[in-house]
């Protein structure tokens, strides 16, 4: 209303003042409509013959309109004036006109365009009754048609509108010339992704309005999404079928994407290749899915390239498909074996086989699938005792060889986005590449277990405490301990030569963790040369000594670093682990405190620096003091002055704000921090276990690439047929159980549509009650209201049937 009345207002203000002079019926009636447009005084004039068809210019804002009464009351909103107007034969079709786009077109089209602009529905249902034209291009551009309903409601974004106008067979397809440049046509999907208008497109999309076929960075319609950074759009184009892999690299609609360089559009673009179908996201190369993948918030993209699918095969000649499944492993079975399409063409060779078609398969296609089984599907023919098996759901990846692909591991190994480790597919990877791993890790935890105790070995030989250690087991530890440094050493050199041959080798010296090797494997190669040449220097000279002991604990940390890729030890020491760089920012702040009191207590003079220092120290983190000791009572017994009282003053003072405070703040901080690591402990040992495995696929690599192997060590052969597998447990909600929760739902809506179909008899009982006993409503809205009500009402009647259906059948499946 308050709507109406400004533009009522303005109207008023803006229209063609020359009207004024004109006393003849229908300028009186063009005065009535640009003021006020009382109901009465239009009715009024209309009964007096006033021409209900006659032209009359209005402006509204900085837009001049030449029109008809029509097209003036369908743009104020008076639904009243338009059935009056169409009782005294206004014609439907009455056309107005104004200057429209950047070069100023004649903008011509009937009354019903009116609605558009702000969305009015149920002014264009009233226009329809009176058999206005929705179909066609109805509005012109110079006199020439050009513009369909169903584009201009999708030019302003009303998806409503749009609905409508789709189900009276509106073709979304027709191309229309775009009003700012006549050169260029645009379609309703194009004008409605170009503005952002997400709600528009997916109804569009799903009245499969098609998508222009781009040959110059795609389609169309996604550049311009692209370029509006219109995210939902760019999603719902992508899902609906937009072609981003099509046409020479460089030039494509993905390689469109990634120029833009937004993160926020590559994850939509990820999460709308999820909901594509296969066929499209089968022609994703490498490259692009590595780029989707190092994008955060890209983690949908594994989703995308493992598609669900069924492995049927022939039983009793019955096509059976595989549902259920022994999860020895946890709830992830994985294997490699080849595409869908082997196991689609096996399936109809065993129904021709059963067709008598085909006489046998060979044995060779059965070995090669039987271990592929074997991983996949363990245990499959067998009943086993202690376990039972559940409803899984199979997955394939579209794309071959990603669990020993370096760059795929390198993503994964650099935790640019670690809600990727809760999607299923980097699960299968990174469990598959760690089967391979396993052996090589295993044996390196085993020989840094073994150096460690070594040097444990070599400190008792050192220290000779024991009379039965000999000086003869020195040697021997040193050479099994050489030969370990050595293997390290070998093994640090070619990950260096594996990275360069893949460009990564400088980021790879600079990370952190190549730093800490290096220095282990320096700090261990000194230490044993140091032993060899001169044992007897390194058991006397203090710098020795502290070197060897130094090492002896970057060992341990070394056995550490290794437990970390084992599930039984990774899982719980991880959470531990993380939660001590989380102390870094406290520590700054007790830092600060500390140095505070330090500076207070040696400006006291009674002790050294170092000595203030420690005593420090145990007051402030231990929570261990002498009170004599910190007045120095030495000094005191000389005759020096007494500082008792400014001691005792800081004793007190930092063993309430560090001892007391600052601790417990710390325990608090730990706890936190240990806390989030435990929650997302999963996400932390798959990413500690991809580091792994990405350092022992470079250190093949860079053995192969070694000039000076003869001989090549190998990992298991991998063809490019051998994609990634992976059978989970279903979610229990989708094993046909429907919870009670749900049916509580059901009953809730069923009892909501009960109770307005109530409410709609009652309203159009009222309406018919006014209509006998009032005149005045009996000249409004009389038949029209009364039989759209009684259509409202037979809607939901058809609803509450429906609603009924399909209560019947979900109270059918729970019995069964």
């Amino acid at each position: 209303m308050a709507y109406s009345n400004n533009v009522v207002a303005l109207v008023r203000e803006q229209s063609d003042l020359s009207a004024s002079d004109d006393h003849s019926l229908d300028g009186r009636l063009r005065q009535c409509l640009i003021g006020r447009g009382l109901y009465q005084e239009v009715k009024q004039l209309l009964e007096d013959k006033a021409d209900a068809n006659c032209r009359l210019r209005y402006k509204l804002g900085p837009k001049e309109f030449d029109g008809t009464p029509l097209t003036l009351a369908v743009k104020l909103d008076k639904p009243n004036i338009v059935r009056l107007l169409m009782i005294h034969r206004a014609n439907a079709q009455s056309v107005y006109s104004m200057k429209a786009g950047r070069t100023g077109v004649l903008w011509k089209g009937p009354a019903v365009c009116a609605t558009v602009a702000k969305g009015n529905l149920s002014m264009m249902r009233l226009l329809v009754e009176y058999e206005a034209n929705l179909q066609g291009r109805v509005i012109s551009f110079n006199d020439e048609p050009n513009v369909t309903l169903l584009y201009d409601a999708s030019y302003f974004g009303h998806a409503h509108l749009v609905r409508y106008l789709l189900q009276q067979r509106g073709n979304p397809d027709t191309p229309v010339k775009f009003q700012d440049d006549m050169s260029i046509t645009k379609t309703a999907l194009q004008v409605s992704a170009s503005l952002g208008h997400d709600e528009v497109v997916r109804v569009l999309l799903s009245a499969k309005a098609q998508i222009s076929l781009g040959t110059d960075f795609g389609p169309q319609e996604l550049k311009d999404a692209v370029d509006g950074c219109h995210v939902e759009v760019v999603r719902l184009l992508v899902e609906g079928g937009a072609d981003l892999f099509a046409g020479e690299e460089g030039r494509r609609g993905v390689d469109y994407l990634f120029q833009a360089n937004n993160a926020v559009l590559t994850a939509a673009a990820a999460k709308g290749l999820r909901g594509c179908d296969e066929d499209v996201v089968a022609c994703i190369g490498l490259k692009d899915f590595v780029r989707f993948l190092a994008t955060p918030d890209a983690e949908e993209i594994l989703s995308a390239v493992f598609r669900k699918c069924e492995l049927r095969y022939w039983k009793n000649e019955k096509r059976v498909a595989w549902k259920t499944a022994y999860l020895p492993h946890g709830d992830l079975n994985v294997a490699v074996g080849p595409p869908k399409s082997h196991f689609d063409d096996k399936f109809h060779k065993e129904m021709e086989l059963a067709a008598g078609v085909r006489s046998t398969i060979t044995d060779k296609e059965d070995e090669l699938e039987e271990e592929f089984f074997k991983q996949l599907l363990p245990y499959r023919f067998q009943r086993l005792e202690h376990t039972t098996q559940v409803p899984i759901e199979i997955s394939h990846c579209v794309l071959p060889g990603l669990h020993r692909n370096p760059e795929v591991l390198w993503v994964l190994a650099s935790g640019v986005n670690d809600r990727v480790f809760d999607e299923k597919g980097a699960h299968a990877i990174i469990n598959l590449a760690w089967r391979e791993t396993y052996r090589a890790h295993f044996l390196s935890f085993a020989l840094d277990l073994l150096v460690a105790c070594l040097f444990w070995s070599l400190a008792f030989l050192m220290n000779n405490e024991y009379e039965w250690l000999e000086d003869w087991m020195i040697w021997p530890c040193l050479i099994i301990a050489a030969l370990a440094w050595l293997r390290n050493a070998c093994s640090e050199i070619l990950q260096c030569l594996g990275f360069h041959v893949y460009g990564k080798l400088r980021d790879y010296f600079l990370s952190l963790e190549t730093l800490a090797d290096a220095f282990r494997i320096f700090l261990t190669g000194f230490s044993l040369t140091a032993l060899v040449i001169d044992w007897k220097a390194c058991a006397e000279r203090q710098e020795l000594r502290l070197i060897f002991a130094i090492t002896g604990f970057v060992r341990w940390l070394r056995v550490l670093n290794t437990l970390k890729g084992f599930e039984s030890t990774g899982k719980p020491m991880l959470p531990i682990l993380q939660a001590i760089p989380a102390t870094v920012p406290f520590f700054f702040v007790v830092f600060c405190w500390f140095a505070g009191f330090l500076h207070m207590y040696y400006s006291f003079g009674l002790m050294s620096w170092w000595q203030s220092m420690m005593i420090m120290w145990r007051l402030g983190f231990l929570a261990d003091f002498s009170r004599n000791e910190m007045r120095n009572v030495t000094l005191l017994s000389r005759g020096e002055e007494d500082w008792t009282w400014p001691v005792d003053l800081v004793l007190v003072a930092m063993g309430v704000s560090m001892s007391i405070i600052m601790m417990n703040i710390l325990i608090g901080v730990l706890a936190e921090s240990y806390n989030r690591g435990w929650e997302h402990r999963e996400r932390l040992f798959l990413l500690e276990r991809s580091r792994l495995v990405l350092h022992h696929f470079t250190i093949y690599t860079g053995w192969e690439k070694c000039p000076c192997a003869c001989v090549k060590r190998r990992i298991q052969s991998e063809a490019n047929s051998h994609h990634v597998w992976f059978a989970n447990a279903r979610d229990p909600s989708t094993w046909g159980e429907i919870q009670s929760q749900y049916d509580a739902d059901v009953m809730n809506v069923h009892e909501k549509v009960t109770e307005l179909r109530r409410e709609i008899r009652e309203m159009h009982e009222k309406m018919l009650e006014k209509q006998d006993h009032s005149e005045e409503l009996n000249s409004g809205p009389d038949p029209v209201i009364s039989r759209r009500l009684g259509n409202l009402e037979s809607c939901v009647q058809g609803m509450q049937a429906k609603m009924d259906l399909v209560v019947s059948k979900l109270g059918d499946s729970r019995a069964s």
